[in-house]
């Protein structure tokens, strides 16, 4: 009677120890887990910003040509989101896009057909954006003259 009571004693403490161990390994991997997806998500917030930077200033460039142009706009409105809005105000990391607008539309190779390019993928892609691409869009095109 007492060696029945000692091999349960012993296989409830073995299956406690294997329980406890399972919740730990399994909360360990949900931590790494949980830490890699944060460094993927900072990662994508810092290559965003680099690119629409590299963008920003391939496009202050005079000497580049409408092909190049219109690659650059295609390049942020597939890959560079304008961050969102806060209780409808843009956030000042947006005026970066916003330049961007102004540098393509103020640009010397830019036409009414590239300008109007621009407005619609950006605005597809940006549609809380819409009066910010206007007033962005229009003075670049008031600026085309004045640019160096």
């Amino acid at each position: 009677m007492q060696e029945e009571y000692l091999i349960f004693a012993i296989i409830s403490v073995i299956v406690i120890i294997l329980i406890s161990l399972f919740f730990v390994i399994s909360n360990l991997q949900k931590t790494v887990i949980i830490k890699e997806i944060r460094n993927q998500k900072e990662e994508e917030e810092r290559q965003k910003k680099a690119s629409i930077e590299m963008m920003v200033e391939l496009v202050a460039k005079r000497t580049i040509s409408k092909n190049e142009l219109t690659s650059a706009i295609l390049e942020v409105a597939k890959n560079c989101p304008f961050p969102a809005k806060n209780n409808g105000v843009a956030p000042k990391n947006a005026k970066m896009y916003l330049n961007f607008i102004l540098l393509v539309a103020s640009h010397k190779n830019a036409d009414a057909k590239l300008i109007a390019f621009m407005d619609e993928a950006l605005k597809k892609t940006n549609p809380e954006y819409k009066s910010e691409i206007d007033i962005y869009e229009n003075e670049g095109i008031n600026q085309r003259g004045n640019r160096i």
